[in-house]
C-alpha cells in the first residue's frame, strides 16, 4: 500500500533537516509550544537485509508506524491502532515482516493502557495479523515464525508462563521450548533461541533469577533472602557467558559476567559512586558490550577491546564527543547500522553508517523546529546534606543572564525509590530555562543510580530525611552564581507533589510558591484507597515504604499541616487517577479551607496518573508557568483566591 501523504512528510523533515545545518539561526528561546509537540519521528531501525527503514510517526495525535523504502524514499506502508490507539514499539521479524506493540484509551480515560495483543504487517501493508504473548526472541532470519511468552494458565498467584515458538500467520504447530520455574516468569534466549535465563517476582514483589541448566531451572538469585535483586541483561555471542545487573548490599550496582556452566560469576563493571547509567549493545542489540557511567555525559567503559564492535563505538563516542551514542539496529550482515544521538540540549538526531565505507549519513531530526543553541545546559552538581553525605542533582541557568540571579524553580522527581533525575533532553527543564528560571533537581536519599543502600535510605523517610535532602538543595542553589537569593518555588508530580507541600510544611518560610501535582497528601490513605494497595506487592511495598503506624503517617501527612503552609499554593489532580485518587487532594483542600489558606485548583477530569491528552497538557502547562510567572518575577501579584479555579 503506498501512502504518498507520508512519503512527503518524510522528505519535507529531511530537507528541514539539512537546511538546519546550512547555517546557524538567531537564538530564541524555545515555545510552551515548540516543546511540548511530539517528535515528527522516532524509533527508527534498519530491516534486517537493508532495503528498508521503519520508524514510529505523528498522525492526528496517534502513533502510527511506517515503512519507507530506501531505495526511493517511497513508504510502502503504515499501520495504526485505531482512533484511539498508538504503536508503542516495532521489531522486525523478517526482511519483509514487522511486530507491533500498541496501546489504546480505555472508556473516558485520556491515559492509553497496554494491549495484550500483538499486530504483525508486511512491509507492502499485507498479512496484517494480531497474535496473543510477549516477544522473547523477534527471530529475524525467519519472518513466519517468532519466539513468545504466552500464559498458559491463571492461578491465585499468577500466569504459569512457557516459552513456545509460534507461526505470526497462524502457519504451522506451535513448538513449545520451557516452561516458567515460577509463576509470571519471563525468560531471556541465546543466539540459537535456546532458554538461558528466566526471572518473576514473587507475591510479595521479590525478585527470583534463575538460570538454565539441562532441562531444568537453578535459582541463582531470591531477592527475598540475598536482601539485592539480579536482573539478567544478555547472552554472549559465544553461548557460554552472560551479563548480569546486580545490586550489591552496600554499594553501587555492577555488571557481572557469569559462567553458564559453572555459575561462577565476576565484576566486570563498577564504581565506588554510582551505578552504571546504561548498558552498551553490539550492533546487532544481541550481546552487552559495556557500561556507561557518568551524570552528564556518559563514559563507556567496554569489557573486551577484542571484540569487534568496540573500536567502532568508540570512535562513533569520539565523533559526538559531549553527547550520548546509541545503536538501534544493523542489518543482519553488520555492514549498515542505525545509530541515534542526543544530549541536554539535543532531542535526537538520527544517521545511518556504512561500516565499510564510514559514510555516515543524517536520516532526520527529532524536533528540528526547535533551536538547539537556545536550550540550556544542565549541570551536573554534587552539594553536602545537613547529615555530611554527598548528594547530587542537575543546576539548569538560563541561556540569557538574569540581572540579579534567575528565580529559582525546585523540581521535584516522583517515583521516589528507585527513580532518579538522569542527564539528558528534558522539555519541561527548557520549558523553565526558556522563561528565565533557574532549575534545581536533587536526586535525594531514596532515588535510584546509587545503588540499593541509597534507595533504601528513603524507607519511611518520605516526610523527613529526604524533604531534609530537597531543603539543603534548595539551599545550596540559592547560593549558586547566576541565581536569586529570592523565596524559590517547587514543583513535583506524583511522590514529587507530595514533597512539595511537605518542604513547605517543613520550612515555611523558605519556599514563595507550591504546585503539588497529583500529591499523595494524606499517606493513610494510601492504604485503604488506589490501586498500589489492592495487591499483596503493593502492600508490601506500602509498608516498607511509609510503613504502618498510624501516628507517624499523620505526622508525615501535609493534609494534617495545613495551616503550617505560608507559600502560594496551587493544586493540580487527575479526575481518574488510581495511582492516587482524587481523595488525597479533597482531603487537602478540605484541610485548606478549614485553616483559612488560599490556593489555586486544577482539576483534569479525564486525566489519570500525570496528563496524556494534549489540550489538558497545554492547558496544566499554561496554569503552572502563569502561577509561577506571578511569584517569581519582580512584580508579581498578588495570591490567587481559594476555592475552585476550573
Amino acid at each position: 500500500m503506498r501512502m504518498g501523504k507520508w512519503g512527503g512528510t518524510w522528505r519535507r523533515a529531511l530537507a528541514l533537516a539539512a537546511a538546519l545545518h546550512a547555517g546557524p539561526a538567531p537564538a530564541a528561546p524555545p515555545t510552551v509550544e515548540e516543546l511540548l509537540r511530539p517528535a515528527e519521528f522516532e524509533d527508527v531501525q534498519i530491516s534486517p537485509r537493508g532495503d528498508y527503514l521503519a520508524l514510529r510517526m505523528q498522525s492526528d495525535g496517534r502513533t502510527v508506524m511506517a515503512v519507507m523504502r530506501r531505495a526511493d524514499g517511497a513508504i510502502t506502508a503504515t499501520m495504526g491502532a485505531g482512533e484511539d490507539g498508538f504503536i508503542d514499539d516495532v521489531a522486525w521479524i523478517g526482511d519483509e515482516r514487522l511486530l507491533a506493540s500498541w496501546s489504546k484509551r480505555v472508556g473516558l480515560t485520556a491515559q492509553p493502557y497496554t494491549m495484550p495483543t500483538l499486530q504483525v504487517v508486511d512491509v507492502d501493508g499485507g498479512n496484517r495479523r494480531a497474535f496473543d504473548g510477549w516477544v522473547a526472541d523477534p527471530m529475524t532470519e525467519d519472518g513466519d515464525r517468532v519466539m513468545v511468552v504466552e500464559c498458559m494458565r491463571e492461578t491465585r498467584r499468577g500466569c504459569l508462563t512457557r516459552l513456545r515458538e509460534i507461526g505470526v500467520l497462524s502457519r504451522g504447530t506451535p513448538r513449545s521450548i520451557a516452561d516458567g520455574p515460577v509463576p509470571n516468569a519471563r525468560f531471556m534466549v541465546d543466539r540459537m533461541r535456546r532458554p538461558v535465563f528466566s526471572w518473576a517476582a514473587d507475591p510479595d514483589g521479590y525478585l527470583q533469577t534463575f538460570l538454565r541448566t539441562g532441562d531444568d531451572w537453578l535459582e541463582i538469585n531470591n531477592e527475598r533472602y540475598s536482601g539485592v535483586a539480579v536482573y539478567p541483561q544478555g547472552v554472549e555471542y559465544d553461548m557460554r557467558h552472560g551479563h548480569l545487573w546486580s545490586e550489591q548490599t552496600s554499594g553501587p550496582d555492577v555488571i557481572e559476567r557469569i559462567d553458564l556452566a559453572t555459575g561462577e560469576r565476576t565484576v566486570v563493571a563498577s564504581d565506588g559512586d554510582m551505578d552504571p547509567s546504561g548498558l552498551v549493545l553490539s550492533f546487532d542489540q544481541r550481546e552487552v558490550i559495556g557500561a556507561r557511567y557518568g551524570r552528564g555525559a556518559p563514559v563507556t567503559r567496554y569489557f573486551s577491546d577484542a571484540h569487534p564492535h568496540v573500536t567502532l563505538a568508540r570512535e562513533l563516542e569520539r565523533e559526538f564527543a559531549g553527547e550520548r551514542v546509541l545503536v538501534t539496529s544493523s542489518t543482519r550482515d553488520g555492514r549498515l547500522v542505525v545509530v541515534f544521538v542526543d544530549s541536554d540540549r539535543e532531542p535526537g538526531r538520527y544517521y545511518l553508517l556504512d561500516v565499510v565505507t564510514g559514510d555516515l549519513q543524517r536520516l532526520l531530526h527529532h524536533r528540528e523546529w526547535i533551536d538547539r543553541g537556545a536550550l540550556a545546559a544542565r549541570q551536573p552538581v554534587e552539594f553536602s546534606a545537613r547529615d555530611g553525605r554527598t548528594l547530587e542533582g542537575y543546576l539548569t541557568r538560563p541561556v540569557a543572564e538574569v540581572p540579579g540571579g534567575a528565580p529559582l524553580v525546585v523540581l521535584v522527581h516522583g517515583g521516589p525509590h528507585g527513580v532518579r533525575d538522569h542527564w539528558g533532553f528534558d522539555s519541561e527543564v527548557q520549558m523553565l530555562a526558556a522563561r528565565g528560571f533557574a532549575v534545581m533537581q536533587v536526586n535525594f536519599r531514596g532515588s535510584g543510580g546509587r545503588g540499593r543502600a541509597f534507595m533504601e535510605s528513603g524507607y519511611l523517610q518520605w516526610g523527613t530525611g529526604m524533604i531534609a535532602d530537597i531543603v539543603d538543595g534548595t539551599r545550596w542553589a540559592q547560593a549558586q552564581d547566576g541565581v536569586s537569593a529570592s523565596a524559590p518555588c517547587i514543583w513535583g508530580a506524583s511522590y514529587g507533589g507530595y514533597a512539595a507541600l511537605m518542604a513547605s510544611v517543613r520550612e515555611p518560610e523558605l519556599f514563595g510558591c507550591v504546585v503539588g501535582v497529583s500529591g499523595p497528601y494524606d499517606l493513610a490513605t494510601m492504604h485503604r484507597l488506589g490501586d498500589v494497595q489492592e495487591s499483596r506487592t503493593g502492600k508490601t511495598s506500602l509498608a516498607r515504604y511509609v510503613g504502618t503506624d498510624v501516628a507517624n503517617l499523620r505526622e508525615q501527612s501535609p493534609t494534617h499541616h495545613a495551616g503550617a503552609i505560608r507559600a502560594a499554593l496551587m493544586l493540580v489532580h487527575g479526575g481518574r487517577d488510581r495511582r492516587v485518587p482524587q481523595e488525597h487532594a479533597m482531603s487537602m483542600r478540605r484541610a485548606l479551607d478549614r485553616a483559612g489558606k488560599p490556593y489555586e485548583w486544577f482539576l483534569a477530569k479525564e486525566e489519570t496518573h500525570g496528563f496524556h491528552d494534549r489540550e489538558n497538557e497545554h492547558a496544566y502547562y499554561a496554569r503552572v508557568l502563569g502561577f509561577l510567572e506571578r511569584h517569581l518575577k519582580p512584580g508579581a501579584g498578588v495570591r490567587a483566591p481559594a476555592g475552585a479555579a476550573p
